[in-house]
């Protein structure tokens, strides 16, 4: 009886023990599984119901003709002094594309283009509907202890018209985008709308365009045209500025309540400064966006641009007065001509410069620079130098050629 006794409690415990270990085991090979499991995607910040079937609605039926992914982060940049200068602003991958949910320094890297200020021109075309998706990508050059970790983000679409559901302030009516979230923007650009625009985060904004969270926006109805006048070639030109103390300060502290400490010791155009070693690959005048290149007898448009702290550009280019036409996106009933213009942060204007024959031989008495090359250049003096020193801000060249050395001269 004994030994039957002992048999049968022998079975028991050997039972138990595997029915015990089996779940273990069950439950061990669940949570292995985890990790291979797809990670959840970003969290999409929902509008109004109705905004969001009515967007839908229009991508269903083919009606949106482009959708644009940009990427909030931070990053450096090198200057044409050698400085690198740390900074905010938007980027993306390429044509645009949607690059999915960015969570390491390794996947920005990989995924996105490298950092830019300002960040790369959007073009839209007039009556068409467009969706722009801001994602949050984070912050990866930042010290552990800095207090801009987890900082979120807007666009604000300066200049157009817009609903407040697509205006970019935060909490009107939508929380900002935080990082790991997105948010769709519907740009429906009415017929009668052109022009230069720009597009800039409306979080804080005294920390955050001035840390560099600006882009072009350009509205066209026709290709080479521009309010019903006509134009050979056109270059967007952003003049800003840029304080590298204080973006040094945000990357290592993170205090964004001393916005009055603001002392900008950099004036750039487009992001930029001029470099009297006229070899220098990052000056403004080595840069193809930036050296307005063009041939006798054209027409060039200019959209100038500002974004500022508390500086007013003076834009002045060395032998040729434009003709002004439009400002902040709307025509102007009467042009006028003008060789000094006061630009202030958040205004555009539209030039046109009529290049006229044999200009290409003509020499600069100011610069001394060549047949065909003028300097055009911010004439409020204290935007001429970069840490100090002269002639390093926001200058370029007219660099005007022949006919003959026209690409498709016949």
């Amino acid at each position: 009886m004994i030994s039957n006794k002992n048999h049968f409690i022998s079975i028991f415990i050997i039972r138990y023990m595997m029915e015990k270990y089996f779940a273990l085991y069950f439950l061990v090979m669940i949570l292995c599984c985890l990790p291979v499991m797809a990670a959840p995607e970003e969290t999409l910040i929902s509008g109004d119901a109705k905004l969001e079937e009515g967007l839908s609605e229009l991508t269903k039926k083919g009606q949106i003709e482009k959708e644009f992914h940009l990427y909030a982060t931070d990053g450096f940049q090198e200057m044409a002094d050698g400085e690198l200068i740390y900074f905010w602003g938007f980027t993306h991958a390429k044509d645009f594309a949607d690059a999915g949910e960015i969570k390491t320094k390794e996947e920005k890297e990989g995924k996105l283009l490298p950092l830019k200020v300002p960040g790369d021109e959007i073009r839209l075309g007039s009556g068409k509907n467009y969706i722009v998706v801001l994602h949050n990508a984070g912050f990866y050059e930042t010290e552990k202890h800095s207090g801009v970790h987890g900082v979120p983000h807007t666009i604000h679409f300066h200049g157009l018209d817009l609903i407040p559901a697509y205006d970019g302030v935060p909490d009107l009516p939508y929380s900002p985008v935080f990082p790991g979230e997105k948010y769709r923007y519907l740009l429906t650009i009415p017929e009668d709308i052109e022009g230069s625009y720009m597009g800039h985060c409306h979080v804080d904004t005294t920390n955050h365009l001035m840390a560099g969270m600006y882009f072009p926006l350009i509205i066209e109805k026709n290709p080479h045209e521009i309010y019903g006048y006509k134009f050979d070639r056109e270059y967007t030109l952003v003049m800003s500025e840029v304080d590298s103390e204080y973006m040094e300060m945000l990357r290592t502290e993170g205090n964004i309540r001393r916005g009055l400490d603001w002392k900008a010791n950099y004036f750039m155009l487009n992001g930029r400064i001029f470099m009297d070693n006229l070899a220098n690959p990052l000056s403004t005048i080595n840069d193809p966006k930036t050296r307005i290149v063009a041939y006798e007898g054209e027409t060039v448009l200019i959209r100038l641009m500002a974004v500022g702290y508390n500086h007013i550009f003076a834009w002045h280019p060395h032998g040729f007065h434009g003709l002004v036409i439009g400002t902040d996106g709307r025509k102007l009933s009467y042009p006028y001509e003008k060789d000094t213009l006061l630009i202030g942060s958040g205004e555009r204007y539209d030039i046109l410069y009529k290049i006229p024959d044999f200009s290409a031989k003509r020499g600069c008495l100011s610069c001394n620079f060549g047949p065909g090359i003028s300097i055009a250049h911010d004439h409020n003096m204290m935007g001429m130098v970069s840490q100090g020193i002269y002639p390093h801000g926001p200058q370029t060249f007219f660099d005007v050629r022949p006919k003959s050395m026209k690409p498709d001269h016949k």
